[in-house]
């Protein structure tokens, strides 16, 4: 409105000019802040979506390595309870296992099969040897863990049939030498490939 219109408007038209561009004014930022809202609920809807379709999409989508071995069941047993049916593989992939599980981390002691079964049943992967004395293999396992520190656990396990042994919630990879590209696409592939890939590793 131009100066000389608004000079010619009454005190009460004045007053109803100014009290409609307050109101416009309102209007303008409700609209903005409505719109903002719907932005961000729309990208956190995105993210959700993406979040669901990675942990949910179905397993035969994925490349998964290593061998698949039959899922036994989740069945919680007494916490250091060795009581239970044979396991189908060696080391084992699923079946019953403790109600606590075993912490992601690098071992010098075996870790019991009960307490490793509950993390795979988390979505983390169990690498183990059969000769705890070779410290050679034990260093070269190690380290890639360390560049691989979630959800894994390394530990010495003389009860395997071969020398390294790698084992997910239905899979299972056998190797007779270290080969540091099959144990990062294990790793890389079958990670979080398990009933509860959202649950934490371990107990912590």
């Amino acid at each position: 409105m131009a100066k000389k219109d608004f000079d010619s408007l009454t005190k009460k038209e004045r007053k109803e000019l100014a009290k409609k561009l307050r109101q416009e004014e309102g209007s303008s930022d409700r609209l903005r802040s409505n719109m903002t809202k719907i932005v961000i609920f729309a990208i956190a809807v995105v993210i959700v979506g993406a979040v669901i379709f990675v942990f949910t999409r179905p397993v035969s989508e994925k490349a998964l390595a290593g061998q698949e071995i039959p899922i036994q069941g989740r069945e919680h047993i007494a916490q250091g309870s060795t009581n239970h049916a044979p396991y189908n593989s060696n080391p084992p992939t699923s079946g019953p296992h403790w109600p606590t599980p075993a912490d992601c981390k690098i071992y010098s002691e075996e870790v019991p099969d009960e307490a490793a079964i509950h993390s795979l049943e988390h979505g983390a992967v169990w690498i183990t040897y059969k000769d705890k004395n070779d410290k050679e293999l034990a260093a070269n396992l190690a380290k890639l863990v360390g560049q691989n520190p979630t959800k894994v656990l390394l530990s010495p396990r003389v009860k395997n049939d071969d020398p390294i042994a790698l084992a997910s919630w239905g899979r299972l990879l056998v190797l007779e030498e270290f080969d540091e590209q099959q144990i990062s696409d294990f790793l890389a592939n079958n990670k979080n490939n398990s009933p509860e890939p959202l649950a934490a590793c371990g107990s912590g």
